[in-house]
């Protein structure tokens, strides 16, 4: 007997980057639209535009962020607030720069503060299962204050 494979779900997500002449180089969001991009200030670029680092560490820090909110819902757990902050760390390897470390540090009001060691095992999960950040190869932290 033939055994049928699952169909696995595959999503594709895309942008377009363009630069013409001496203009900055420009990145097309299917949300957003038209965004300016270009090389960090570290690497002679515009402060004004956006970098591939500052993408790079923004995508782990709203994809922590949207993993967490899709455990709190499924809990129904009501957060008051969140804010979350993410550094990322670049040092020059034998084979180049890279990303060594991404720190993600989240603070969390809730209504009710007896639900703060379940929003802790929510948060838990959100760093274990975040896609971005289990797609990379540096580390990622996820601290996680409840206030």
């Amino acid at each position: 007997m033939l055994k049928l494979m699952k169909r696995q779900k595959s999503y594709l997500f895309k942008n377009t980057v363009f630069k013409e002449g001496d203009e900055s180089a420009k990145t097309v969001f299917s949300g957003p639209g038209e965004l300016g991009i270009g090389p960090a200030p570290e690497f002679n670029g515009k402060p004004e535009t956006l970098n591939p680092e500052e993408m790079f560490v923004a995508a782990i820090n709203s994809c922590i962020m949207t993993t967490f909110f899709y455990f709190v819902r499924k809990s129904n757990v009501e957060i008051l607030s969140y804010h979350s902050d993410a550094q990322g760390w670049v040092e020059k390897q034998t084979d180049g720069f890279r990303f060594t470390n991404v720190e993600v540090r989240a603070e969390v009001t809730l209504k009710q503060q007896e639900l703060a060691e379940k929003v802790r095992e929510l948060g838990d999960l959100a760093e274990k299962y975040c896609l971005v950040s289990r797609s990379i190869s540096c580390p990622v932290r996820y601290h996680l204050e409840i206030g």
